[in-house]
């Protein structure tokens, strides 16, 4: 695991805020729901959530669902969405 993509995913309150709606597994569609992005802007950031390790994917039928990898993940990210 390369720590400068962690730190890179960790920097974007874009990518907090998903990593917090991804609390519970989430296709595309439903982040999309969920959050004012984009689609190109949303794959982009789970591009670079992916990249650093920090979501994981399954595919169910042709949709891919995305979850937190740890639960580590989960506690970085609301200390960080929190932190005032």
């Amino acid at each position: 695991m390369d720590r400068n993509n962690v730190y890179k995913a960790f920097a974007s309150e874009q990518r907090l805020k998903l990593l917090r709606c991804l609390s519970k597994p989430k296709n595309v569609t439903q982040l999309l729901g969920h959050c004012s992005l984009t689609q190109s802007a949303l794959s982009q950031h789970l591009r670079v959530l992916r990249e650093a390790n920090l979501v994981k994917t399954e595919r169910d039928g042709k949709e891919v669902v995305y979850s937190i990898r740890n639960k580590k993940v989960t506690h970085i990210t609301n200390v960080l969405l929190d932190f005032k």
